[in-house]
């Protein structure tokens, strides 16, 4: 059998596949695997350039973290080392605080309510910081490619209902306000790279770990973590950060040809989760063991929540203008 490393480096390499040798390439990092809705997105991207640019450009897809964890790789994407790292836009939060409340844990109302704080005034300034202190800037528009169809709590533990949460061993990456607002809730938070999370909760290391509904296929997690809920934590996107002086250096057409393919690779993606989402229950029901509760109750969850960022507005521990914004965004 084919290792999985195998298969990505093959993947990787189709995508190069009659390619004019002297086309520019862009290499693309993922935390995904090729067979995951962000996987085959990626590479329906990297086919879309070289159609779009006739050849002229191509793009190399690194999947599962083959070249560093998220952190690593802005890091690397700011640098110039790679092009692409779509992802959380969290992940810019090193460069401006406030990029990491696109994540807040049960602040916003759905996914209108969240985009519209995206593409808000606040959120476009705070992008701006990061374009000008780290030379990232996002390819496209952020909501225009969901990351999953709703967030989950997947855990090794029954989980029936807020109280369940005290004391639960879960996983989470490096962000500050993540990390505290699942300590508020409770939990026992322990910062893992996304690739160790399934072998983390093999062995004990954490009970449990939030992801999109589709991510607990793509990555198996049911199999160790068979108790599943749902509880629509936070609206949830892929952005697509790129390195600006790369954008910069394109010609005016090669930069309508990239624009035109996430745009159209969004769609594709958002077409595959629609498909998804008309079978993602009964498909994870059917699997030994798995317990799925879509009709969790996530109100204590919110209450709670919202004296969370209520103490911190008191105490000047929120960016200016972020309760605001949220209020105007939901207005809208």
């Amino acid at each position: 059998m084919t290792s999985l490393p195998v298969r990505a480096f093959c993947v990787a390499a189709l995508s190069l596949f009659a390619v004019d040798a002297n086309a520019e390439t862009w290499r693309l990092s993922s935390q995904m695997t090729p067979e995951s809705i962000e996987g085959q997105t990626y590479q329906k991207f990297a086919d879309l350039v070289n159609e779009y640019t006739n050849g002229d450009m191509s793009i190399r897809i690194y999947p599962n973290e083959q070249i560093g964890s998220s952190n690593s790789v802005t890091e690397q994407l700011s640098q110039g080392l790679i092009q692409l790292a779509p992802s959380a836009s969290a992940f810019m939060a090193r460069w401006e605080d406030g990029i990491r409340y696109a994540a807040a844990p049960f602040l916003f109302d759905d996914y209108a309510h969240w985009s519209s704080f995206i593409e808000g005034d606040l959120y476009q300034s705070w992008l701006k910081e990061v374009e000008d202190k780290a030379g990232i800037s996002v390819l496209g528009s952020i909501p225009d490619m969901p990351r999953g169809s709703f967030r989950t709590l997947v855990s090794s533990k029954p989980i029936n209902s807020a109280d369940d949460i005290n004391g639960l061993k879960i996983r989470q990456y490096q962000n500050e306000l993540v990390i505290d607002a699942w300590g508020y809730l409770g939990a026992e938070v322990r910062v893992l790279p996304w690739a160790e999370v399934y072998d983390g909760i093999n062995r004990g290391i954490v009970e449990s770990v939030t992801a999109p509904v589709e991510q607990i296929q793509s990555m198996r997690f049911y199999e160790v973590a068979p108790y599943i809920v749902r509880t629509d934590e936070y609206p949830q996107a892929v952005a697509w950060m790129m390195n600006k002086k790369a954008w910069d250096k394109l010609s005016d057409e090669n930069k309508d040809a990239l624009l035109r393919a996430h745009k159209d690779a969004a769609a594709f993606s958002r077409d595959l989760l629609k498909k998804s989402a008309d079978t993602i229950e009964s498909d994870l029901s059917k699997q030994k063991d798995v317990k799925v509760d879509f009709q969790f109750d996530t109100a204590p969850l919110v209450e709670k929540m919202a004296q969370f960022y209520k103490e911190r507005n008191a105490a000047g521990e929120l960016p200016e203008g972020l309760l605001e914004a949220v209020e105007a965004a939901r207005s809208k």
